[in-house]
């Protein structure tokens, strides 16, 4: 009997390959309908990949710091004898780039969302459109797999609508780009 709450090397492989096929069956599901057929669709979507790239930021950080780790620790070898110091920078470096990339990239789908906030289709009033707080979709294959539990959609996070927090008098308009962008890391170790 396999334990899945059990973090394994084995089990983070798998969840890595189930992002992948998560990600093209989202590609294909957002093609048009029947898969997307809702403005109101697109909004929450986008908040699920603003939160995804966030995340993708963490893990990029988390990879990093493990191959730190292990440095340090002397448990990484080269399999053509060199110094894995060297190799392990340049892994260092991209994972910083691809952090910086991931940033920008939640940060864009987090703005998209945004300028959807107030969209909704024709076809219908946008009273009927509107979600309860606690109300999810899920895809069929999750509901047979059971992990519709584990889903949370990024609306569960924001306990109030963008509507609602910019109803206030209009503010000067901002920077095009107000967030600060973070500067690589320096370098580990010097060679």
């Amino acid at each position: 009997m396999v334990d899945h709450e059990t973090p394994t090397n084995e089990r983070t492989e798998l969840l890595a390959g189930e992002l992948h096929e998560r990600a093209r069956a989202l590609k294909h599901l957002t093609q048009g309908p029947p898969g997307l057929t809702r403005p109101e669709a697109a909004y929450t979507i986008l908040g699920n990949l603003a939160q995804t790239a966030f995340r993708l930021l963490q893990t990029a950080e988390q990879l990093d710091a493990f191959l730190n780790r292990e440095l340090d620790a002397g448990r990484l070898g080269h399999h053509r004898g060199d110094d894995p110091v060297p190799t392990v920078l340049k892994a260092h470096d991209a994972l910083a780039k691809a952090g910086e990339h991931s940033m920008d990239l939640g940060e864009s789908f987090r703005q998209a969302q945004g300028a959807l906030a107030d969209i909704y289709g024709t076809g219908t009033e946008p009273e009927a459109q509107q979600r309860t707080q606690g109300e999810t979709e899920t895809l069929p294959d999750e509901r047979a797999e059971g992990a519709a539990s584990d889903i949370r959609p990024a609306a569960k996070d924001f306990p109030h609508s963008i509507g609602d927090v910019l109803s206030g008098p209009p503010a000067a308009p901002s920077s095009p780009d107000p967030r600060p962008h973070p500067k690589p890391p320096h370098p580990r170790r010097e060679m």
